[in-house]
């Protein structure tokens, strides 16, 4: 009897053993297989964004007014203007006339047509356009430190050149802001209501 009880402890044993290995094989297996996701994600989001490189996003634009010919017809409202339009997604051949563009919008901000108000922007996959609003209040602060250049750089990334000619990045705001309090402001004044609301 004895010696029966202890052969199906070692059995249960064994089999427990057994089932806990498989169940450290599954954890491991659904481990790598997240691992994959997350990469498949980042990838597409990369690709999304790659494939958007050229295009710009005209907003404003009346519906219908381009017609049938949407081509010609914004790229004549787009030399006549100097940069405009709903939302309205163009691709542009070449990405420095896409740069183009968008720097003469800027310069040429507020742009109207036919009494409204007009906005172009780079087009950018939600995530991606998230990441670079989040350095929204960054840019500002820096907009008020004299002989400092900055810019971002895609997908998010803040390129700061200090007085000195140095350039510094910064994929997280935070870090851009205590840099910035650091090295270029004073903390009193980078924190003031004047850059940031309560």
């Amino acid at each position: 009897m004895v010696e029966s009880n202890t052969s199906t402890i070692k059995e249960l044993e064994r089999s427990s053993s057994d089932h806990s290995d498989r169940i450290t094989e599954l954890e491991n297996l659904i481990s790598t297989l997240n691992d994959h996701l997350t990469h498949l994600d980042a990838k597409c989001e990369d690709l999304e964004g790659r494939s958007r490189r050229n295009n710009i996003r005209l907003v404003g634009l009346p519906e219908g007014s381009e017609g049938s010919r949407p081509t010609e017809y914004v790229a004549q409202l787009l030399q006549e203007k100097g940069q405009p339009p709903r939302p309205l997604v163009i691709r542009v051949h070449y990405f420095h006339v896409r740069t183009e563009i968008l720097q003469r919008a800027a310069k040429l901000s507020p742009l109207n047509y036919d009494g409204k108000r007009l906005s172009i922007f780079a087009d950018y996959t939600t995530a991606v356009a998230k990441k670079r609003s989040a350095f929204r209040d960054v840019k500002r602060v820096l907009h008020s430190c004299p002989g400092v250049r900055f810019g971002l750089v895609f997908p998010a990334v803040l390129r700061i050149t200090t007085a000195d000619g140095v350039s510094h990045k910064f994929v997280e705001p935070s870090v851009a802001l205590d840099f910035i309090c650091k090295n270029v402001k004073s903390t009193e004044t980078v924190h003031s209501k004047k850059y940031f609301s309560p």
